[in-house]
């Protein structure tokens, strides 16, 4: 008996050995490419968000307006957005004190990622990257 169960278990296939299941990793969350539409309204570099508090007034804030304008502390100029590609003209008045506004020759392009719903990382021409939260109450001016 026992040499049947002996010539029983030797010619059982060997046992492969159990290979850790590991748990399934959770998707990438991806959020939705920039558009004009989410990027209009006042947002805060995250190195100011305590100012967001206060009314998000503050020189680092940038306003994108529905008209394509925007304000940037003491600058104004106009946007366009096209897929994630910012391009931001200043805006130059006569000299004088006219009023009548021209755009810059050259434009300052940046990279915009869009982190989530109320967050974007701009990043420069020249690398440098700054992290932006839209500001909780967009009727609050830019200071000036």
């Amino acid at each position: 008996m026992i040499l049947l169960t002996a010539l029983l278990l030797a010619a059982q296939p060997a046992a492969k050995p159990r290979t850790p299941v590991r748990p399934a990793r959770p998707a990438a969350i991806v959020s939705a490419p920039p558009n004009p539409e989410w990027l209009m309204g006042l947002w805060v570099a995250e190195a100011d968000k305590g100012l967001q508090m206060e009314g998000c007034a503050s020189w680092m804030a940038v306003f994108y307006q529905s008209d394509g304008h925007y304000l940037h502390g003491e600058t104004t100029g106009r946007w366009k957005l096209a897929g994630n590609k910012l391009e931001k003209r200043k805006l130059v008045y006569a000299e004088g004190g006219g009023d009548e506004e021209q755009e810059a020759e050259t434009a300052d392009t940046a990279k915009i990622v869009r982190l989530s719903d109320n967050r974007l990382r701009e990043v420069g021409s020249d690398g440098q990257a700054t992290t932006y939260l839209r500001c909780p109450k967009p009727e609050t001016p830019v200071a000036r």
